[in-house]
């Protein structure tokens, strides 16, 4: 089988550039100095790439194409190199509708700062909690576009860029993460008018790891069997009551039932989280 050759399309910074393949297909090439000193045209080898994505439909390039010709090249290729650094620490592959959204994202960000609007993000909290491992790369990548750009980018920025990366790895529309967290954010609320609190803890991640669960098989109606439910509502009266109001919150919103199963298995979460805050 012949090579698959590859000649560049846009140097995007000096560690990153846009390449056309012999096979048809674009990319976004990695590799240290692989863009210095080159131009439109020239060949690279694959042996000068240390990591690379595949931009598979006409709509994803013609997408990215836009945003190269409205965008200043420095924030693209900064921004590529922070994918990069993000596919590499967090596990699934990107999505390739991350390229364009996160540099349009970035670029709007930096205008906003620039101009002196604040940016903020109602649901910084909750998505620290939600999206750990998404949260602790995108603190890193505010860090590394403050540093390379001078951009200013706020704090609030990280939940931001976390959502981005979370909805690329689990190839979900930016609005679909968003519902699950207003939605998540939603039953934190009315868990805290129940008496319930939250903080950093493992009973919080594991009460608001378990919520997210729930919302999805709910979405699905794939839902697990509670043999303890019966024993569950008796021992734990007010946590089951919890239970019971909270779930029908996520019927309201979701226009689904929540299983009785379910709601035994929310109610131990909410047992645990209240005993664990009271120790």
């Amino acid at each position: 089988m012949a090579a698959i050759e590859r000649k560049i399309i846009h140097v995007l910074s000096n560690n990153v550039v846009m390449t056309k393949l012999s096979s048809g297909k674009n990319s976004i090439a990695f590799g240290k100095g692989i863009g210095f000193k080159r131009q439109p045209g020239m060949a690279i080898g694959e042996s000068e790439i240390t990591q690379e994505f595949l931009l598979h439909t006409m709509e994803t390039i013609e997408h990215y194409e836009q945003i190269l010709n409205n965008v200043d090249t420095r924030i693209v290729g900064v921004t590529e190199e922070v994918i990069a650094m993000a596919q590499q620490r967090l596990e699934g592959e990107f999505s390739e509708r991350i390229h364009a959204a996160l540099v349009d994202h970035i670029n709007f960000a930096i205008e906003r700062c620039r101009q002196g609007v604040l940016i903020t993000n109602p649901f910084s909290y909750e998505i620290r909690l939600m999206y750990k491992d998404e949260y602790d790369v995108a603190s890193e990548a505010v860090s590394y576009l403050n540093e390379k750009l001078d951009a200013g980018l706020p704090e609030d920025e990280i939940a931001f860029l976390a959502m981005h990366f979370h909805g690329a790895r689990n190839r979900e529309r930016g609005t679909e993460t968003l519902a699950v967290v207003r939605l998540v954010a939603k039953i934190m609320d009315e868990a805290k008018e129940l008496g319930l609190y939250f903080s950093d803890s493992f009973s919080s991640l594991r009460f608001i790891s378990h919520l997210k669960g729930l919302i999805d098989r709910v979405r699905k109606e794939a839902h697990i069997k509670n043999p303890l439910l019966h024993k569950i509502k008796v021992e734990y009266p007010l946590s089951y009551s919890r239970s019971l109001t909270l779930s029908a919150i996520l019927e309201e919103q979701l226009k689904k039932p929540v299983p009785d199963d379910e709601i035994g298995f929310l109610t131990l979460h909410i047992e645990r989280l209240n005993q664990r805050e009271q120790t």
